[in-house]
């Protein structure tokens, strides 16, 4: 997931595009929302953590959508 972002902020400073950096961020997001991941010696139960990792992957898709990245 880290790569993905640093791999949009690349592309964005290269092609003077902000907008790869959203579209990395909204990426990023999705990951966790289709595959929510979590650490499995949290000390939460399986279904909360789940939702927790999901609710974290919306919150970079909102991220994604509601910033300006000018370059």
């Amino acid at each position: 997931g880290i790569i993905l972002i640093i791999a949009g902020n690349m592309l964005a400073f290269v092609l003077h595009k902000g907008i790869f950096s959203n579209i990395m961020w909204i990426i990023y997001g999705l990951l966790f929302v289709i595959n929510p991941v979590y650490p499995e010696r949290s000390g939460y139960n399986e279904k909360k953590a789940k939702m927790g990792a999901r609710t974290a992957g919306i919150v970079c898709i909102i991220f994604g959508f509601i910033t300006r990245f000018i370059v």
